[in-house]
């Protein structure tokens, strides 16, 4: 029989070195590299605007500096990204900055502090375009495209009157036959609500160091990452190369919560160690973080929910809309799960859903702990207190009534056989907090 663990002190593989400081973190290394050089990237000074010009002149005649690099570069760079291929590495001169935390040049220089005073010396000209910092903005027929050449081609819509251009895709669940069950339902309550971008905030900002063995064409990474193999392999199709001349060394991840699993620093280290034949090292402050790197996808979610007077739900539909960013990341995919949980752990024979996951000029976003489920929690459980509210009814009581039990199916038709216990919780919830109804202090 397989041992259990539940219910006694195990320890974690990893705490004892974290602890004792014996881990090993990205800053541990720098002192193992001889000559190590420094590396700054220059952001895009606006989110929405073609690159007409670019000036590294003054940059490169700062002392310390061996190299200034742009897109000019690197005739073989290719866009990455997790599942969509559109995010530049470099924005090239006559194209288009979609977001602040662009990269339009990078700087080498034999200390960070030369790095940092000739990034800032780098002189640009662009033509600022009008800025789609909304969404509800990005989805109107007048709203400016932020790609136009975007591959992804929606299937079909709802509504036609959203401008399908800055849509990337959408997604639609149905089950059911929801206009009988609206028609079943004594009331209708209909809502909308919305979340915010949300940054993770790990401890460990993106940081690296890359070598490159001109022997063999290895480039050697050492940069924390959550999908090793899938950043070796975004890497290799945007620098032009085969997987095995991308190595990955893994140092302890400083925190992630599925911030890293989007390439940071990785690209732009592969390329100047190659450029310059010289380890280099790569390390965000918090504010470049902030800036250049994935957030958790706000989210405008409208719920209408058919409801009985005994408190039974008969139907829901619901229209969610998520802001993805510049770029796509993971975007399609959390948006596209966020609306499998519409409807929560509660049982609804008539379900409608569709999704939109919407491009803007803001930070892009991707994945976040909960992988868009989060977003919806908050919005379906807002709905049951809002109908139990107007019902008058207890909001655990609300809840059990219409909670999972074994063989409840999902909005997209799961049948649930195992570990549904949300009724068993509700009834825990209520004994140990002393639960004695909504209209008390308890």
């Amino acid at each position: 029989m397989a041992e259990r663990f539940v219910g006694k002190g195990v320890e974690k593989v990893d705490a004892r070195s974290k602890v004792t400081g014996e881990a090993r973190y990205t800053e541990d290394l720098i002192n193992e590299f001889d000559d190590l050089h420094y590396v700054r990237v220059l952001r895009a000074p606006h989110p929405h605007a073609y690159l007409r010009s670019i000036d590294i002149s003054e940059a490169e005649k700062v002392p310390g500096v061996v190299g200034v690099f742009t897109a000019d570069d690197f005739p073989e760079l290719k866009e990455f990204g997790l599942i969509i291929k559109d995010q530049p590495a470099l924005v090239r001169v006559g194209e288009k900055m979609r977001f602040m935390g662009d990269a339009l040049a990078f700087v080498v220089a034999e200390n960070d502090q030369a790095a940092l005073i000739a990034r800032d010396k780098i002189e640009v000209e662009v033509e600022e375009l009008e800025v789609v910092s909304d969404v509800r903005q990005a989805i109107q027929q007048d709203a400016p495209e932020v790609h136009e050449d975007h591959l992804i081609k929606v299937t079909h819509y709802i509504d036609d009157d959203l401008n399908h251009s800055n849509i990337i895709c959408d997604h639609y669940i149905e089950k059911g036959n929801v206009e009988e069950g609206f028609e079943e339902a004594d009331h209708v309550f209909e809502n909308e609500f919305t979340t915010q971008f949300l940054d993770h905030v790990p401890l460990q900002v993106e940081k690296g160091i890359a070598d490159y063995d001109p022997d063999t064409g290895v480039i050697t990474i050492w940069a924390a990452t959550q999908w090793l193999h899938d950043t070796q392999a975004d890497m290799a199709q945007a620098l032009g190369v085969s997987k095995d001349k991308i190595r990955i060394k893994q140092p302890v991840i400083g925190g992630a919560f599925g911030k890293k699993e989007d390439i940071s620093v990785h690209i732009h280290l592969a390329l100047a160690a190659k450029a310059t034949g010289k380890p280099v090292a790569l390390i965000y402050n918090r504010e470049e973080s902030m800036i250049a790197q994935s957030k958790r996808h706000p989210m405008i979610i409208r719920h209408k929910t058919g409801v009985t007077d005994d408190g039974r739900l008969t139907a829901w539909q619901t229209t969610l809309i998520g802001d993805t960013g510049a770029y796509a990341s993971s975007g399609v995919a959390v948006v596209h799960k966020a609306l499998y949980h519409c409807t929560g752990p509660y049982i609804v024979p008539n379900v409608r859903g569709v999704s939109y996951t919407v491009y803007t000029n803001n930070t892009y976003c991707g994945a976040m702990r909960g992988f868009g489920a989060t977003q919806m929690a908050f919005a379906y459980d807002s709905q049951m207190d809002i109908i139990a509210d107007e019902l008058d009814m207890d909001p655990a009581e609300f809840r059990y009534k219409n909670a999972y039990k074994p063989g409840s199916t999902t909005p997209n038709q799961q049948e649930l056989n195992e570990s549904v216990n949300v009724r068993e919780t509700i009834e825990k919830v209520k004994e140990l907090s002393g639960w004695k109804g909504a209209d008390t202090d308890a």
